[in-house]
């Protein structure tokens, strides 16, 4: 059954985290990503031509290729995080249906992203793996 993004974040983000635990290859290519840095993400989900509501951000705690915690926040600034990545309602339902991959959604400004690029790009696979596992999460776009 799909869940209904935006009204269904939690139930969303949650089975994002429980995806991406399950994703052996991303484990594989995040192995030792968040150790001795904080390697933490924000994903933040902004207003557009498509979607005018409130803004969504969504934690992911992330440590050696597992996600932690997965929660929806009120600000972003509310925990600590070493990564953001920004974008619009449509260029963030773009990635999720699978039409364009994180680490080229940053390369050519779909998304904005923030934190050590350097560090980022030698874990560009763990980063398209968090694009396809989100791409797997089945998703009711209501906007």
């Amino acid at each position: 059954m799909a869940i209904a993004l935006p009204d269904e974040a939690e139930s969303w983000i949650e089975s994002f985290r429980d995806r991406l635990n399950d994703n052996d290859a991303y484990a594989e290519a995040a192995d030792g990503w968040g150790v001795d840095f904080d390697g933490d993400f924000v994903l933040e989900i902004l207003a557009d031509g498509t979607y005018d509501g409130e803004p969504l951000y969504f934690y992911l705690e992330l440590r050696d290729g597992d996600c932690l915690q997965a929660a929806v926040l009120d600000d972003p600034d509310e925990v600590a995080h070493g990564y953001a990545l920004r974008g619009t309602y449509t260029d963030w339902k773009r990635i999720i249906q699978g039409e364009v991959d994180i680490v080229s959604g940053v390369m050519d400004g779909t998304l904005e992203a923030d934190g050590s690029k350097i560090r980022a790009m030698r874990y560009q696979q763990a980063l398209v793996e968090m694009g396809e596992t989100a791409a797997r999460v089945e998703t009711d776009f209501q906007y």
